[in-house]
């Protein structure tokens, strides 16, 4: 039944690219024509080809609130013997009127082969708003939807909560991107990083390679809510400050509604069957949060202690002597270590002050820094190495770290108290001249005096031969040529193997995409839906990498078309290996059935290697 289908899509393709050539291609752009003060609506520009380099028009004094958002639909249908194929692909912008009276929108352009076409102009009057508003941004709501194959504002978008609007300087806040949807979405991607001027950020989440989903009812509308990034954000100056919003491209699936009655054409399921994706559209859409405002209070200055370096947080302190008794030239470490929730990263080395006997050395730092959903943590160690190099009892000064509690709103400060060391002189004190750099004492002679030159006449004699001009020397000069010509051609060798392992790789490419669907078939009947949809995803990827010797690291979807193209295969068998990879995505996150949308899938991905494997061979 599946060779079938094959060989009836074949057919209904071929003639439709015969067909194709003696078409029009039209640009038309389309919209409301008589708005409201304050409304948002939609401008939709579509033409009935595979264009590019769209250029938007001029909107007058329309404000662009999203877009260009790109759509591309297609549909075969055979009816009473008649074969028909449709191809459209629209350009659509969500606008809002600002002000009243007749607008006109210039044309825009979109190149088709080669070839520019433009659209026309579209005229649209502003009236006075029947509510009074002016120019005010409202929430669409479930009852302004224009029509079913349209994304909608509250289908997916991105909220961000920030842990405080008023904070200290230093304090540390969580700022949380969460993308809510109603519809399948994939391939997210950030288009703007968040970027935080006048703040020290810390990524919570870049050793999380998979967004952790829940659901969440929404005016009486079920979302899957998800966190995309969550920071740990740092004010470096008071003040108000602003953050920026950040934005993520994606691709919607939207499921188009249809109005056609069921018909009795024995070929309507076959067209039907979610194979075709026929009844759904991907859209690609560019998501974008909201800026945050907030203030930052400078740190108090009553009781601020005069060894404050600036730690904010809730921290510890301790501080240990490894030894209190030792001699001359032997190494002291004097170990502080700072711990809790905070700027920990920004902390900087208290002063230890040594007596001037002692030489001393740069601190060693050791971080131990945590990073978790909560924030920023952990610990941070610094080893101070001092060496006495006189005899005598020491004192070494407090070692003082003070930070500041925004919680509490005071500073609290830690002593390690005084530190006492016994130093005797060393047995390991070798003879000769001495110095001490720290007290500038002058230069003495300890033990016997300098030896004088001997002035008599010392017997020599030959010892050994010389390596010049020996046959160990020839040797040692021509070694390297031979070296040099035995790895050219071990180097020959082994290119001729590499390119043999790509043969190979080729050859073998489809043979391993079918051991990883038969593996992917075991783990279907296991229910085991995560490592099911990857080995599916490493089935179609690696097809492709091994098929054409790509990197897997270059592998993308505009990789694989390029490909596929280049090797002459069907634009539609193309269409339908760059779907599947989408609909693995989608499955991911589309509620609904488990078992039936693994079924579907799995057949999806079987058919788009068998189709292209065909074309290849």
């Amino acid at each position: 039944m599946k060779l079938i289908k094959l060989i009836i899509l074949s057919l209904f393709i071929g003639l439709s690219l015969l067909t194709r050539a003696g078409e029009d291609v039209n640009f038309i752009g389309t919209g409301k024509q008589v708005v409201e003060v304050g409304e948002r609506f939609r401008i939709v520009y579509e033409v009935n080809a595979d264009g590019s380099s769209f250029r938007s028009p001029d909107f007058d004094n329309l404000q662009v609130l999203s877009g260009p958002n790109t759509s591309t639909s297609s549909s075969v249908q055979y009816v009473n013997g008649r074969m028909t194929k449709s191809y459209s692909k629209t350009y659509s912008f969500i606008v809002q009127a600002t002000q009243e009276g007749e607008i006109t929108v210039s044309p825009a352009s979109v190149k088709v082969d080669g070839k520019t076409y433009t659209s026309n102009s579209i005229t649209i009057n502003v009236i006075k708003s029947s509510s009074g508003q002016k120019g005010t941004t409202t929430k669409s709501s479930g009852q302004n939807r224009s029509s079913g194959d349209a994304l909608q504002d509250d289908d997916v978008y991105i909220k961000s909560y920030i842990s405080s609007r008023n904070t200290y300087l230093g304090e540390q806040i969580i700022i949380t991107y969460k993308i809510y949807t109603k519809v399948p979405v994939s391939n997210l991607s950030m288009e703007k990083s968040p970027s935080y001027p006048g703040f020290w950020s810390k990524n919570l989440m870049e050793d999380n390679n998979k967004f952790k989903q829940s659901t969440q009812t929404i005016n009486g509308e079920e979302y899957i809510v998800a966190d995309i990034a969550k920071y740990a954000l740092f004010p470096q100056k008071s003040g108000e400050l602003t953050i920026d919003p950040v934005k993520m491209n994606c691709v919607v699936q939207i499921r188009l509604q249809s109005d056609r009655r069921r018909s009795s054409d024995p070929f309507e399921s076959f067209f039907n069957d979610p194979f075709f994706n026929r009844n759904v559209k991907n859209v690609e859409t560019v998501l974008a949060s909201k800026p945050i405002k907030l203030n930052v209070k400078p740190l108090p200055q009553m009781g601020k202690p005069d060894n404050f370096n600036g730690a904010v947080g809730d921290f510890t302190f301790r501080s240990e002597l490894d030894n209190d008794q030792l001699t001359t030239n032997d190494a002291l470490t004097v170990k502080v270590k700072i711990s809790g929730k905070g700027n920990i990263e920004l902390v900087s080395a208290p002063e230890v002050k040594f007596p001037s006997d002692f030489e001393t050395y740069d601190p060693k730092v050791r971080s131990n820094i945590k990073v978790s959903s909560s924030g920023v943590s952990g610990s941070k160690t610094f080893e101070y190495l001092a060496i006495p190099r006189a005899a005598g009892d020491f004192s070494i000064d407090p070692v003082a770290f003070s930070y500041f509690n925004p919680k509490e709103g005071k500073y609290h400060s830690f002593s390690s108290g005084e530190l006492t060391v016994s130093v005797a002189k060393g047995d390991n004190t070798s003879p000769g001249v001495t110095y001490s750099s720290s007290a500038q004492e002058d230069i003495r002679f300890i033990g016997q005096d300098i030896h004088h030159i001997k002035t008599a006449s010392l017997p020599l004699k030959e010892k050994g031969g010389f390596l010049f001009a020996s046959t160990l020397y020839y040797i040692l000069m021509v070694l390297p040529l031979l070296l040099l010509l035995l790895f050219i051609v071990v180097w020959k060798q082994q290119e001729k193997r590499r390119s043999n392992v790509s043969l190979m790789k080729n050859r073998k490419a489809n043979k391993i995409a079918r051991m990883r669907l038969q593996k992917a078939a075991k783990l279907k009947k296991e229910n085991d839906e995560k490592a099911f949809y990857d080995e599916l995803a490493q089935a179609l990827w690696g097809y492709i990498a091994d098929k054409f010797n790509i990197p897997k690291s270059n592998l993308s979807v505009d990789t694989v078309k390029e490909a596929l193209l280049d090797q002459k295969v069907d634009e539609q068998v193309t269409a339908n290996f760059v779907n599947t990879l989408h609909n693995i995505d989608f499955a991911r996150f589309a509620p609904g059935d488990s078992g039936g949308k693994m079924e579907n899938v799995y057949n999806e991905a079987m058919n788009a290697i068998m189709q292209a494997e065909k074309q290849l061979r």
